[in-house]
């Protein structure tokens, strides 16, 4: 295997990106030089995610103080899923509900396992005396629960931003677009995503160091949160299948023989314990129909308006499979057909990207799971600003679309139809433009940030790929 060149000199960030350096040279003098860090990267990138980890519970400080009840949590954009499963699924009367099958939770082994580990430490902080003084009572455990969720997850969000310092190699400062970024802010606190995305996110990073076994066993672990890691698998098959890339095929079969390993690890105790409760999320994602804000769903809203009917669940289920192979398949075509090989991670965000646009839902919290790929993918912080602006116009949007829906409400307090319909057709552009830039980056290496750093426009050497 090609042996890879020597690391380049770290790039800061206000001289390497347009944007950036255009801010700096009107805040630090010319190409920010007053504002050149004189740190190493990972204390400042640690203190912007604390100031995004604060800025993200006081977006939620509406539901703290007045409960997760009632329409004005969508109002008030706080929301969570989390809170809101605390009581509906049985947690706060049967933590370990979610793996002994006492109960409905429709979710993978580990996220149930992450659920009913905090349910069961709620239930006891419930029980000190001290917590009743902290603020905490029994009748608002689901306030516990969400701030014990949080904290963790904020630990988890703590990890994924070096982990992609450490991804990002000579450009460690693309880290600062997950530090600090409106999606995870936002969308954090909404479910357990993060777990799955920052899993992944070690899976990467085991890959370019040429750890294909732990690569493969943080595919299995992410999986086992989430179904989109498995995504990962594809890329990495993309580059083997190619000739120039210096990866062998024994090496997609380390991955995936670890991926699987793992996984049936983590899994054949929960099909034990209760194969029902296990099978509940496959079940769930087989059997649902058009969720909100996928296309799906304005094809019903549409549908609906019109006085027709919109399509059955089996037939949404066929068309997004059958729309999501063929993107899969036009994916693999340019990785096989393009000049230079491909960054692995450029793969897999055009694979995750592809699947969040064709799949049957699109929850506020799935806007977290490009983040990271963005980063490593395409750093470039104006199309990440775009990008994300129009994930929070969704955010708030389907919040309001669900506020008509469930509860009453006056017109001026709340978006319309059109509006909600206009908010998902602009973070669906906005996705498609981000694969767009990732598309002609594969196609002309020469204008991938990535690639330039410390090496002019050539592509990057095969051992680079992992």
């Amino acid at each position: 295997m090609t042996q890879s060149p020597k690391t380049p000199t770290p790039v800061a960030a206000t001289r390497d990106d347009p944007l950036l350096r255009h801010l700096s040279e009107r805040l630090g003098g010319p190409a920010g030089s007053r504002l050149r860090p004189r740190r190493s990267p990972a204390p400042v990138l640690l203190g912007l995610t604390l100031l995004g980890i604060l800025l993200s519970a006081l977006t939620s400080q509406y539901c703290r103080i007045n409960g997760w009840g009632g329409v004005e949590v969508y109002h008030a954009g706080c929301y969570s899923d989390i809170s809101a499963l605390f009581a509906q699924r049985g947690l706060d009367d049967a933590p370990w509900g979610p793996l002994l099958g006492t109960g409905y939770f429709e979710y993978p082994v580990l996220t149930s396992l992450i659920a009913a580990l905090l349910a069961a430490a709620t239930r006891f902080l419930l029980a000190q005396e001290m917590t009743a003084a902290l603020g905490w009572s029994t009748e608002r455990g689901s306030l516990l629960y969400w701030d014990l969720s949080f904290a963790a997850a904020a630990v988890a969000w703590l990890v994924l931003v070096l982990v992609v310092m450490k991804a990002a190699g000579a450009r460690p400062w693309d880290a600062a677009i997950v530090a600090v970024s409106p999606a995870v802010i936002f969308g954090i606190g909404i479910n357990w995503d993060i777990w799955a995305v920052t899993a992944m996110a070690l899976a990467i990073l085991a890959f370019q160091r040429g750890a294909h076994l732990s690569a493969g066993v943080m595919i299995g672990v992410g999986v086992s949160f989430k179904l989109f890691p498995l995504f990962m698998l594809g890329a990495v098959l993309v580059l083997v299948l190619r000739r120039d890339t210096g990866l062998g095929f024994g090496v997609f079969l380390r991955v995936l023989g670890a991926a699987v390993v793992s996984w049936l690890i983590l899994n054949l105790p929960a099909m034990a314990l209760s194969f029902s409760a296990w099978s509940e999320f496959f079940e769930l994602s087989a059997e649902r129909g058009a969720g909100y804000s996928s296309p799906w769903y304005l094809w019903q809203l549409i549908a609906e308006g019109r006085g027709a009917s919109g399509l059955s669940a089996t037939a949404i289920s066929g068309f997004s499979l059958g729309l999501f192979a063929a993107a899969c398949a036009g994916i693999l075509l340019l990785g096989l057909r393009a000049e230079h090989p491909p960054r692995m991670v450029q793969l897999l965000f055009l694979i995750v990207a592809a699947f969040l646009l064709l799949n049957k839902v699109y929850s506020p919290q799935f806007m977290i799971w490009l983040v990271p790929l963005i980063a490593l993918a395409a750093p470039r912080w104006r199309d990440a600003l775009i990008w994300q602006g129009f994930q929070l116009l969704h955010f708030w949007a389907v919040w309001m679309h669900l506020a008509g829906i469930v509860g009453d409400h006056e017109a001026q307090h709340s978006f319309d139809t059109a509006l909600y319909i206009t908010a998902v057709l602009g973070h669906i552009g906005a996705t498609l433009y981000l694969m767009i830039q990732v598309v002609l980056d594969i196609l002309r290496p020469q204008r991938d940030p990535v690639r330039q750093v410390g090496r002019g426009p050539k592509p990057a050497p095969s051992s680079e790929l992992r």
